[in-house]
């Protein structure tokens, strides 16, 4: 990547920071004439597209740029975000297994499985999977722990939910504390 494109994505970056996004997006569409398949700018004009809430165009956006970065991780992880706040949850998981299978470290996808295992498909030996894979990055998320504890209710692991669920209640997970005290 030339100087010039390295200086128009930085200032991309710093307009989607400051929550500019008609001019990150225009800035973004300059680095992918020059580059079109820069991963970076790919997945933040994604990011924009999703942002916009016009659904349509951010998975058309998506699809073309897996078609671009087929090894992407985060851009497949996006898609399946998108899927599933469009209650697509079949769609969804197959793009966070996708995801997955290129980076098993990927926590966002690692979340987005499970919550489709447990919340729309009711497996939650495989949301329990999930989700300590997701707690391996992010060992202090009350969500992940508070869902994570309710997998282990429905499964019969009554120890390890309440351990899950009273350290979700230390982090100020407000239905944790309800659920301890309504189960243990």
């Amino acid at each position: 990547m030339g100087q010039k494109t390295e200086k128009i994505l930085q200032r991309a970056k710093e307009n989607l920071d400051k929550q500019n996004h008609e001019h990150a997006l225009r800035l973004f569409n300059e680095v992918l004439n020059r580059e079109p398949g820069h991963p970076q700018a790919l997945r933040n004009k994604a990011l924009i597209k999703v942002m916009s809430g016009n659904n349509e165009e951010a998975e058309k956006f998506l699809l073309f740029a897996i078609d671009q970065q087929p090894e992407d991780d985060q851009l497949y992880q996006l898609l399946g975000t998108l899927y599933h706040n469009s209650e697509k949850p079949q769609k969804a998981l197959a793009q966070f297994k996708k995801a997955l299978d290129i980076n098993a470290d990927n926590t966002v996808a690692q979340q987005g499985a499970a919550m489709v295992y447990a919340h729309v498909l009711g497996e939650h030996e495989k949301a329990i999977t999930h989700f300590t894979k997701a707690l391996e990055s992010s060992p202090k998320n009350a969500e992940l722990l508070f869902n994570r504890g309710c997998s282990y209710i429905i499964s019969e692991q009554m120890g390890k939910a309440e351990q899950d669920l009273l350290k979700a209640a230390e982090f100020n997970h407000e239905k944790a504390k309800e659920m301890v005290e309504k189960y243990f």
